[in-house]
């Protein structure tokens, strides 16, 4: 009975442990199996390079087509001596029931000697389970630059040229066409200004201004402008001097007046009435002829050039000449 109950014992015992054994593998088997379906690596080219220099590295990604991989979100830098420069964006390949990811990250390395490209984590999620997939530390030689003291110091890099746009250009463009234009304004003003500096003065500013007035009549006489059917022109001209000659004579603007103030300006104090009603007459006339395209006859064009100049000789300020006796003459 006592030998019974030992084998029957031992026999489970042995039962027990054939079980434990074959989980123990399948666990196994699941977890290589598993191991197998979902992997992460970072590789580079070389092994060295020189301080300053881009470092390539390769990340790749093997999980099964139902998993999602979370790449890292890159930062400006990885550690104090390794930096992000950029990378490109991720590949994905089809490969039966894996998907291959692939990403290549230019990095730089401000440090010499052996420097370690630190691990980078991986995120792999399958329904409500995430795992961290590591990569393994990637060590590098890192050389510094040689100098040679006997020689200038130059830059680690050559300075990239990088071509001008035209948004850069453009204020300099408007900067240049405005400098240009105020210095075209200027000698403009400049020659303007020496060209009056050397013109001549106008000559009814040099001479007493009955000289000037019958100088001008004598042009308009020999000019014989009425006598050729231009009887417009002139009695423009006649009253041009007319007028002329009271702003010179008696300070009187009377070019900007009309008749009618002008006769206004010129009061009994500062001519005879005579003088003054022949004077409107003949200024009356010409505003006719002028505005209202009237014709006179050739007697009241005569006698309107004879007022004028019978105005001009009667009205001249004369100027004195000391005599013998110190005594002024007119």
């Amino acid at each position: 009975m006592r030998y019974h109950l030992k084998y029957h014992l031992v026999h489970v015992a042995e039962k027990c442990s054939r079980w434990c054994r074959m989980s123990a593998f399948i666990v196994f088997m699941l977890a290589a199996f598993d191991a197998a379906a979902q992997s992460v690596s970072a590789t580079t080219k070389e092994k060295e390079y020189q301080i300053g220099d881009w470092v390539p590295v390769d990340f790749f990604v093997s999980a099964a087509r139902n998993v999602k991989v979370a790449f890292p979100a890159w930062k400006d830098s990885l550690t104090a001596s390794v930096e992000v420069a950029n990378y490109t964006s991720i590949d994905t390949v089809k490969n039966g029931n894996q998907s291959e990811y692939h990403q290549l990250v230019n990095m730089i390395v401000f440090d010499t000697g052996q420097v370690y490209i630190p691990a980078v984590p991986f995120l792999v999620s399958s329904g409500s389970t995430t795992d961290t997939l590591w990569t393994e530390p990637i060590k590098v030689h890192v050389a510094g630059v040689k100098i040679d003291t006997t020689k200038d110091i130059k830059p680690i890099k050559e300075p990239l040229k990088i071509p001008y746009t035209f948004r850069e250009i453009l204020p300099y463009l408007l900067g240049g066409l405005l400098l240009i234009a105020a210095i075209a304004a200027i000698i403009w003003w400049w020659k303007r200004r020496k060209n009056k500096q050397q013109s001549p003065p106008d000559e009814k500013y040099l001479l007493p201004p009955h000289v000037w007035a019958i100088k001008e009549l004598d042009k308009l006489k020999q000019d014989k402008l009425w006598q050729t059917g231009d009887v417009k022109s002139y009695y423009s001209r006649l009253t041009d001097i007319a007028r002329t000659y009271i702003e010179l004579r008696y300070k009187i603007p009377a070019m900007e007046q009309t008749t009618e103030e002008l006769m206004q300006a010129l009061h009994k104090g500062i001519i005879k009435q005579s003088l003054k009603k022949d004077l409107n007459d003949m200024l009356v006339l010409s505003d006719f002829v002028k505005f209202a395209k009237a014709m006179p006859g050739m007697s009241e064009n005569e006698q309107s050039f004879e007022v004028t100049r019978d105005f001009i000789e009667k009205t001249k300020q004369i100027e004195t000449e000391p005599g013998k006796n110190g005594e002024k003459k007119k």
